[in-house]
């Protein structure tokens, strides 16, 4: 749920400065840059919160719903801090999208201008702005 930023806790809030609170949240604020930008960004977390209120569930759950809906995808993979995190879960594969929320959720993503390229590809680009936050050979010099 990149790191969270896909939950009701970001809707209609101040794009973040940083420094962010970790890595993790550094790498997914990125790639929400990519995707279009904080407006772009929470114009996805107005519709899936849209969604998600006709269908009683929140923003992660659409969002995990949509993403299992594609076809080159076989699961997702969820966190769950507390209780409430996984029966939030466990009703993923309750929630059927309609036509009328693909269509909604894909107008929105239609206007994403990226990121260009798959996340590990950029993650690999020692120089490029994802590469450039993370940690690498991490066992180097470890027996």
């Amino acid at each position: 749920m990149a790191g969270g930023f896909l939950s009701d806790r970001w809707l209609d809030v101040a794009e973040p400065q940083t420094p962010l609170e970790n890595r993790s949240l550094v790498k997914y604020k990125l790639i929400i840059d990519d995707f279009g930008g904080w407006e772009l960004f929470q114009e996805l977390l107005r519709t899936l919160k849209a969604v998600a209120d006709r269908h009683g569930v929140d923003i992660a759950t659409i969002a995990s719903v949509w993403v299992l809906e594609q076809p080159q995808v076989a699961a997702v993979i969820v966190g769950a801090r507390n209780q409430a995190h996984a029966l939030a879960n466990a009703g993923i594969m309750d929630v059927a999208l309609d036509a009328e929320d693909r269509a909604r959720i894909t107008a929105v993503i239609a206007q994403s201008r990226g990121p260009l390229g798959d996340v590990y590809t950029l993650e690999r680009d020692r120089h490029g702005r994802h590469g450039s936050i993370m940690h690498y050979n991490l066992n180097a010099g470890r027996i």
